[in-house]
């Protein structure tokens, strides 16, 4: 009985990690958007700069990894762009574009 009581613990701890870790990624995500910079060109819900395109509703429009492309490579995208590339990776990355892609 002991065992069952741990498992469903468990189980349920589990399933609010799996819920949580998107919307944590996406806090954080939204504290590297402003600490890298990103807000001097790019515009999300009328703050920022206007050089870029206004990613207010960019996650409707691309994918995670898409997003993950643009920030690290650039020019694959838009071949002699001005958007410099960036050398984050890891979970920096996926913080960053987990909120980008939650901008819907």
């Amino acid at each position: 009985m002991q065992c069952k009581k741990l498992l469903t613990i468990a189980g349920i701890a589990a399933s609010l990690m799996l819920l949580t870790a998107p919307m944590a990624f996406a806090a954080s995500g939204s504290s590297l958007f402003a600490k890298e910079g990103c807000m001097g060109c790019h515009t999300i819900n009328g703050a920022g700069g206007s050089m870029g395109p206004d990613l207010s509703h960019v996650g409707s429009k691309k994918s995670e990894s898409w997003l993950k492309k643009q920030i690290t490579d650039p020019n694959s995208h838009f071949p002699g762009g001005s958007m410099p590339s960036s050398q984050m990776s890891g979970a920096h990355l996926k913080a960053l574009s987990s909120y980008l892609e939650s901008l819907k």
